[in-house]
C-alpha cells in the first residue's frame, strides 16, 4: 500500500497523502456529475457548485467529528499522553484535525451533508427529493474513490482471512500501525497478517450502486410516468445502507467502535472470520438499520398517499 504517494522536500518533507487525494478526486468527480445531471433536471449549474462547496465542508466535518467522537479515548491520549497512544496518533493536540491521513466516518458526512442540503434547498425553494435524485449516483461514485483511499492508506481494514484474495499491509499503514500497537503482530513483523480487503468491497459494491441508480436515471427520463422525485434518492439510501451493514461483518480495525458485542463462532466460521469476531452491532450497523428503517417508513408513506390518491 501506498499512505504516502510522494514526500516534497519543504520545511523537513511535506507528504502528498494517498488517502486526502483520493477523497479530493472522488469530491471533484461527484461536484462534476452532478452540476451535470442537476442542470439536465432544471438547476442553475452555478448555485448547484455553491451547494456543492457546502456540502463538502460540512460532508468533511461531520465526518472527522463523527471519527473522533467514536475514537474520543485515543485522541484524549495522543493528546495528553503520547506514550499511551501507541505511536498511531500522530500530531498530539491536533491528530483530530489531520483527516487526510485517513478517520473519516461517513454516516457523519452525510448526516451533517444532509442538514446543509435541506437548508440550501429552503433557501433557494428547491425540492429535496429531485436534488437528492440528482446527487444520488454522484454519491456512490465519489465514495468509490474514498474507499480506494481507504485501501491505499489501509484503514477501514478487514478482520484476518485465508481467502486467495486477502491482503497484507506493510508498516507505515493504519492497518499496521493499530494492530501492532494491539499486540497482535509478532515481533519483527513485516506485514499484517492476510486480512479481508473490506475497503475493494465497499468499492466494489458502491460501484455496482452506482451502475444501478444510473439505469433507474436513464428509466426515468425515457418513461412517460416516471416515478415520483426521490425514488433515486431511497434506492441509493437503501442499497448503500444493506451494503455497509454486511461489510461491517468483515471489518477488523477497532476505531468504528462497537455498542454492544455478540459473537457467533459457527457463522463466524461460515462467513470464513475468527470465531471470536463481533458479529453485532458496530455503530454503523446501527446506522445502517436507522436509515432503511427511515426508507421503509418513507416509502409506506408514500404509497399510501398514491393509493389515497387512486382512490378519489
Amino acid at each position: 500500500m501506498w499512505p504516502t504517494l510522494v514526500s516534497i522536500p519543504i520545511g523537513g518533507g511535506i507528504g502528498v497523502h494517498s488517502y486526502g487525494l483520493l477523497v479530493g478526486l472522488g469530491f471533484a468527480v461527484a461536484i462534476l456529475r452532478l452540476r451535470r445531471r442537476g442542470r439536465r433536471l432544471g438547476f442553475d449549474g452555478g448555485r448547484l457548485l455553491d451547494f456543492a462547496f457546502w456540502c463538502l465542508v460540512a460532508g468533511l466535518a461531520g465526518s472527522r467529528l463523527a471519527y473522533v467522537a467514536v475514537n474520543a479515548g485515543a485522541f484524549w491520549r495522543a493528546c495528553f499522553d503520547p506514550a499511551g497512544a501507541g505511536g498511531r496518533l500522530a500530531g498530539g493536540c491536533l491528530a483530530p484535525l489531520r483527516f487526510w491521513e485517513g478517520g473519516l466516518v461517513f454516516y457523519g458526512g452525510a448526516a451533517a451533508a444532509a442538514a446543509v442540503a435541506v437548508w440550501f434547498c429552503r433557501k433557494e425553494r428547491w425540492s429535496f427529493a429531485r436534488l437528492g435524485d440528482a446527487a444520488a449516483p454522484s454519491l456512490a461514485l465519489g465514495h468509490v474513490f474514498g474507499r480506494l483511499g481507504c485501501l491505499l492508506a489501509g484503514c477501514c481494514f478487514g478482520a484476518p482471512c485465508a481467502a486467495p484474495w486477502s491482503l497484507a499491509f506493510p508498516p507505515g499503514s493504519v492497518a499496521f500501525d493499530d494492530l501492532h500497537a494491539a499486540g497482535a503482530l509478532g515481533w519483527g513483523a513485516i506485514h499484517t497478517m492476510p486480512l479481508h480487503p473490506t475497503q475493494l468491497y465497499e468499492a466494489l459494491g458502491e460501484l455496482a450502486i452506482f451502475g444501478v441508480l444510473v439505469l433507474l436515471e436513464r428509466r426515468q427520463d425515457r418513461i412517460a410516468a416516471p416515478a415520483p422525485a426521490g425514488h433515486v434518492l431511497l434506492a441509493y439510501v437503501a442499497s448503500y445502507a444493506g451494503l455497509r451493514f454486511v461489510v461491517e461483518l468483515f471489518r477488523g480495525d477497532a476505531a468504528r467502535g462497537h455498542l454492544l458485542t455478540w459473537t457467533s463462532p459457527r457463522l463466524a466460521a461460515a462467513l470464513g472470520l475468527p470465531a471470536e469476531q463481533p458479529l453485532l452491532l458496530s455503530t454503523s450497523q446501527l446506522a445502517s438499520l436507522v436509515a432503511l428503517a427511515l426508507v421503509a417508513a418513507v416509502a409506506y408513506r408514500r404509497r399510501r398517499s398514491q393509493q389515497s390518491r387512486d382512490a378519489r
